[in-house]
């Protein structure tokens, strides 16, 4: 097992010596990794990412470390590496503690005593109340996320172990401009005692409904504890879906009386399934669908003639099923035939089940995967056999983490996308004339010689 794993490395060490270099590529995304010291990672293929790459078989995608470094990879089916379930972490959020309202005071009144910076953080909040209310205890708080850039699933608030033991009910309220609240649910915390027994409840969930700047916890029966930190807990990332959908519009065609349509992907997506379908509420005809990559290419059958319909009977709406490609096809141009020829173009609807591409992650991060190049190719490294030396080593449910690609670069653009000039090929001709010519002059040479070696004896 050590000495698969050792000729692993080895073998990955070699791949990353004849690696291609950053600026080879047109674009590229950061990843946000699911632990930094995770070793191996996934990046599942978007669309974007094949929408940049050129390559039939997608050798123009690399990964690379912060200091240009090309990361030893290999391009895996969508069930070639599973990932390991995203930890959770915790973040420290900045938190103010709101003073009691005076009578006939509302909500906005502090609002507009908040100090924030240009980037929206929260500063200082300031508000003056009588020294009734001031001595009363807190009943709301203030939390700044306007710098955290990353989907929250729940808040954790810290107080200290002891504390008196409460029950209180909270409302939960968000808000992009500290004026104007919505409410996003409401929640308990308590912290009850019996005997030696101890029931903690300090977790109040967020959900998923939308992005916000700012939270406000709003106790209703009774006062906060004393806190001491209040913490966010960060949301995985969502599940990925099982199958992906592309849907293109039509270019229609016609030669002599026959009319058909034409799609170009603009991705190197791997197609196993297609539909067409009619825009309206019934629709039936016989379909035939081509492909190809290029249209200097003949069309290659892929599916069909088979009859697609939709038929809608009240709320029930009864249609065909998608059909499965006899190969997987990462082809950009596609042709449908349809018979009768429908009223509207028709749509071409491709599914795909993402790839997944698998690095070791090497030298200081951030890294980022970058996609797009007609100068160089990436050379896979054997990870297939690193997994299977590392799954031996910490059991069959080692995996991966997964590494999320965030928003696209531009590295060199269009200009990485253009083919380098060709070497010019030799006159063969001119070769053969100057062979000839050598052998010739030894020839005379060798004769010559030969002369002088008969004269002399």
């Amino acid at each position: 097992m050590k000495r698969a794993a050792l000729l692993a490395l080895l073998s990955l060490a070699a791949y990353a010596a004849s690696a291609g270099q950053r600026s080879d590529y047109s674009q590229e995304w950061p990843l946000r990794l699911a632990r930094a010291d995770g070793g191996a990672f996934r990046v599942v293929l978007s669309e974007a990412i094949y929408r940049a790459a050129q390559d039939r078989d997608l050798a123009d995608i690399e990964v690379f470390n912060a200091a240009g470094e090309s990361l030893p990879a290999a391009l895996l089916g969508p069930e070639g590496a599973s990932a390991q379930e995203w930890p959770r972490e915790l973040l420290d959020l900045p938190w103010f503690l709101l003073p009691p309202l005076r009578p006939g005071e509302v909500d906005s009144d502090w609002n507009l005593r908040t100090e924030r910076d240009a980037q929206g953080r929260v500063l200082r909040v300031e508000a003056s109340v009588t020294p009734a209310a001031a001595a009363e205890p807190a009943r709301e708080l203030l939390l700044d996320l306007s710098q955290v850039q990353i989907p929250l699933a729940a808040l954790r608030l810290v107080w200290a172990d002891d504390v008196p033991a409460f029950r209180t009910s909270v409302t939960l309220s968000a808000s992009d401009d500290l004026q104007h609240w919505n409410t996003l649910g409401n929640g308990v915390i308590a912290d009850l005692r019996n005997g030696p027994l101890r029931m903690r409840r300090d977790q109040l969930e967020i959900g998923r409904e939308r992005g916000f700047r700012y939270l406000r916890v709003t106790a209703t029966t009774s006062a906060l504890p004393p806190l001491q930190a209040v913490r966010a807990e960060t949301a995985p990332p969502p599940p990925e879906p099982e199958w992906r959908w592309l849907s293109l519009v039509a270019e229609q065609r016609q030669e002599g009386e026959r009319v058909y349509y034409v799609y170009r992907t603009g991705a190197r997506i791997p197609a196993q399934q297609l539909d067409v379908k009619i825009g309206g509420s019934n629709s039936v005809a016989t379909w035939t669908v081509r492909s190809r990559d290029i249209d200097t290419r003949p069309w290659t059958s892929r599916a069909g003639p088979w009859t697609g319909y939709r038929v809608a009977t009240g709320d029930a709406v009864e249609s065909s099923i998608p059909q499965h490609l006899n190969a997987t096809t990462r082809d950009r141009e596609w042709r449908v035939d349809a018979a009768p020829t429908p009223n509207t173009p028709p749509s071409l609807v491709l599914g795909y089940r993402p790839e997944v591409l698998v690095f070791l992650a090497q030298g200081e991060g951030p890294y980022s995967i970058a996609a797009g190049s007609a100068k160089t190719q990436r050379r896979d490294a054997p990870i297939t056999a690193l997994l299977d030396a590392l799954r031996r080593r910490h059991g069959a449910d080692w995996n991966p983490y997964p590494a999320i690609p965030e928003s696209s670069r531009t590295i060199s653009g269009e200009a990485a996308l253009v083919p380098p000039p060709k070497q010019r090929e030799p006159d063969w001709r001119n070769v053969l004339l100057w062979f000839v010519l050598v052998a010739a002059t030894l020839l005379v040479v060798a004769m010559a010689l030969r002369l002088l070696k008969s004269e002399d004896s």
